[in-house]
């Protein structure tokens, strides 16, 4: 997903990078296998006051030996192999400065960003080296990274695509801790297949695509802590699953803010743009396989991939329970304990079906369907198989049996995104579980029972993990909402709203889908308040392709709301204040406000695809005082 880049670009001012002697000579044509950094290990020792790096041409496998050879640029320590991403430059906070000299052996002149003063970018012509002085008054996560000369950021291509590294400047405090460092890396370029332009992209985390990514092992309750960094030029709505983190610091190209802890919401999905830079971390109390991907469909299939077998499965969803049908930005992690999962009885049982949709889309032809029935059950009629799927209203703490019966002639797997529990049910096919037992697909005509109990109240969605682009954007997608009390839920005045795919666009890899819907319309039926009265909005975004954007109020004027939860978590109460209504939110975001209407008249909640070219408005009239 192309999207125009939301961060300056510039020096990573916080690092306290500075320019300083420029020389020159012949280039030097050198090419070599660029090895995956795991940002393990900082490239400058902890008594270093110099460092070389190297601007070369390489090769890179991020699939794996077997995977496509890619020739890309790549940094390197003078004297050593390259690494994608570049060499990792950590340094405590107050440590000594560093001169850092970078060599361009390619043939292309070389801006580097980064490493120099605001604005100034170092300018390396072929052969020649410029050295920069790397301080450390300013602790955060930063990146440099090198472009063909005058090329921003977000107009970064192919080759040099790869020319990305982290700076970390670490506290004391952080110093004491083990982290991880995640450095987003891609190369982009349009292709043309079968008279189409097709995007080619090959993403990567750390210089690996799942499921060639390292698998990380933590115990249960360890102290978990990341640093991630986006270094391609589209943005990723990052989602952990099984558990809720908080974000502890947030940057950009130019600079990285420490978050107050009264202002660290719980989240499931964080949304990363272009360039930026976020600290979290965790505990994972529960056991088993888990994984922390971006939530863009395209981002986990074969369009970040340039796998042409892969990709041709992808052109015509042709994906089978036992292959391949998920790769790209995703993180593995394993959560070991010996103590069994507790058997807890089961208090409710409920049958989803997933079948064909009931009507076509207005735009999208033949979709998909999530649909509650009986047990007995056999054909659903066309009114029942709509989209969105059905609001699940469940109960904390109550232990719920769903069996999801496949009608489809494909396979499929339900995620239920946002909930806290095991690994089995989680829904990743050939990941979720533990101790050797694995979560599959569930078979074209056939059926599988999943249990699991919800320990939160707040809004949360599921929807489908096989074959995401093509599922999604067909319909398989609802939203849960626990409650304390299931009959105390007034759906009078708690307004549940799920943005999201269309339908499955026949366009080219890499294209987003041109259509959004709101609770599977395009002209949803209006919300009906009375002044004086408040009213809860629980709003879900999981279209596939696209950052959503929403605003209550007239056609020139905004409401004001209060923000009560993010992801289903209550949000921290310095967070609770009254803003104006408005929202930006990538997929696996969800968010509840509360309004009180204070004016009777006719409004609206319109809702759109940031630079999509779709919207829908839902009508909202607000009646006088009883």
């Amino acid at each position: 997903m192309r999207l125009p880049l939301q961060v300056a670009v510039g020096l990573s001012i916080s690092a306290g990078l500075w320019l300083g002697a420029l020389t020159s000579g012949p280039a030097v044509a050198t090419e070599a296998e660029a090895g995956a950094n795991d940002n393990r290990q900082s490239a400058i020792a902890e008594s270093a006051t110099a460092l070389t790096i190297d601007i070369v041409d390489a090769t890179w496998r991020p699939e794996g030996n077997d995977g496509p050879s890619l020739a890309v640029w790549a940094f390197a320590v003078a004297g050593e192999a390259p690494t994608i991403p570049g060499p990792l430059l950590r340094r405590r906070l107050g440590a000594a400065p560093v001169r850092i000299t970078l060599v361009n052996k390619v043939k292309d002149t070389i801006d580097v960003h980064g490493l120099s003063a605001a604005d100034a970018p170092m300018v390396l012509a072929p052969g020649a080296s410029r050295t920069a002085t790397l301080t450390t008054q300013r602790a955060g996560n930063h990146l440099y990274w090198g472009a063909r000369h005058g090329q921003p950021f977000d107009s970064r291509e192919w080759e040099e695509g790869q020319l990305t590294g982290a700076v970390v400047i670490e506290t004391p405090q952080e110093r004491l801790r083990a982290d991880r460092v995640m450095v987003v890396t891609e190369s982009f370029r349009f292709d043309s297949v079968a008279g189409r332009e097709e995007i080619a992209s090959q993403l990567a985390v750390n210089g690996r695509w799942w499921p060639h990514t390292e698998r990380l092992e933590y115990a249960a309750n360890d102290s978990v802590h990341w640093r991630f960094m986006n270094g391609a030029t589209i943005s990723h709505p990052m989602h952990l699953h099984g558990f809720y983190f908080r974000v502890s610091r947030l940057g950009t190209l130019v600079s990285d803010t420490a978050i107050a802890a009264a202002r660290q919401p719980l989240v499931v999905t964080e949304f990363i743009p272009p360039g930026n830079t976020m600290s979290l971390n965790f505990k994972p109390h529960e056991p088993g396989n888990w994984v922390f991907h971006c939530h863009f469909a395209m981002h986990v299939n074969a369009v970040s991939s340039m796998d042409s077998t892969y990709r041709d499965v992808e052109r015509g969803k042709k994906y089978t329970a036992d292959g391949r049908h998920m790769g790209g930005l995703v993180m593995g992690f394993h959560v070991r304990s010996s103590a069994p999962s507790p058997a807890v009885p089961v208090a409710r049982s409920m049958h989803l079906v997933i079948d064909r949709k009931g009507t076509p889309f207005v735009h999208g032809g033949p979709g998909f369907s999530f649909a509650l029935a009986d047990s007995g059950v056999r054909d659903l009629p066309a009114a029942k198989r709509r989209v969105p799927g059905p609001v699940l209203l469940l109960k904390r703490g109550e232990r719920v049996a769903i069996t999801l019966h496949n009608r489809l002639p494909r396979p499929t797997s339900v995620h239920w995104h946002g909930l806290e529990i095991e690994s089995f049910p989680d829904g990743v096919p050939h990941v979720s579980g533990r101790d050797g037992r694995l979560l599959h697909p569930v078979p074209a005509r056939d059926s599988l029972t999943v249990e699991f109990t919800p320990p939160r109240s707040g809004t949360f969605m599921y929807h489908s993990h096989f074959s995401e682009h093509e599922q999604m954007n067909g319909g398989l997608y609802g939203a849960i909402i626990v409650v304390d009390d299931p009959s105390k839920f007034r759906p009078s005045h708690d307004h549940v709203l799920v943005v999201g795919g269309g339908g499955v666009p026949d366009v080219p890899l890499g294209i987003e889908s041109p259509w959004g819907l709101v609770n599977g319309r395009i002209n949803p039926p209006p919300i009906e308040m009375r002044v004086g009265e408040t009213h809860r909005l629980r709003l879900a975004s999981i279209h596939p392709d696209w950052k959503i954007l929403a605003t209550l109020g007239s056609e020139t004027r905004a409401w004001t709301w209060r923000p009560v939860a993010k992801d289903g978590a209550a949000l921290p109460l310095a967070l609770q204040t009254p803003a104006l209504a408005t929202w930006a939110a990538g997929p696996g975001q969800t968010a509840d406000f509360e309004v009180t209407p204070t004016t009777p008249g006719d409004y609206r909640l319109l809702v759109r695809g940031d630079g999509s070219g779709w919207a829908v408005s839902v009508p909202v009239t607000v009646s006088p005082r009883r």
